[in-house]
């Protein structure tokens, strides 16, 4: 591989981790944040959104599982599941990290092009100072 494609590799790889990362912690914190997602994943008539959380024991342990399920006027549901509005999640954190990464590296690139136009070198200042 060229030496500009590995750190964009990278780059990609680093903020498909920390969005995954990122939608697993806040979904664990504020599960609701899915009921935002209404608007793709629920049609009429069952146009709100509720998530519910059950919460059950067995040998294993205390388990929670998180379901959105979208709601009609009359009370009909349509259960969404949580994966599918799980992996949306995770590639809206992923794109906000990814703009913000790019915000970054493009405002570092100006900074160093502007220098350099500027007659500033990026060496080191050369100093007088001598060990003895």
């Amino acid at each position: 591989m060229s030496r500009r494609i590995v750190p964009l590799v990278i780059s990609v790889v680093v903020i498909v981790v920390v969005g995954i990362f990122a939608a697993l912690l806040s979904s664990v914190i504020w599960p609701g944040q899915v009921a935002h997602l209404a608007p793709i994943f629920c049609e009429d008539p069952t146009s709100s959104a509720m998530v519910v959380s059950d919460t059950f024991t067995d040998g294993d342990g205390t388990s929670t599982n998180f379901t959105l399920y979208c709601v009609g006027p009359r009370g009909q549901t349509v259960d969404a599941g949580w994966l599918l509005p799980f992996v949306v999640l995770w590639g809206v954190y992923s794109l906000v990290l990814a703009v913000g990464v790019a915000v970054i590296v493009l405002a570092g690139a100006g900074r160093r092009r502007r220098r350099n136009s500027l007659g500033v070198s990026d060496a080191p200042a050369a100093s007088s100072y001598q060990e003895f």
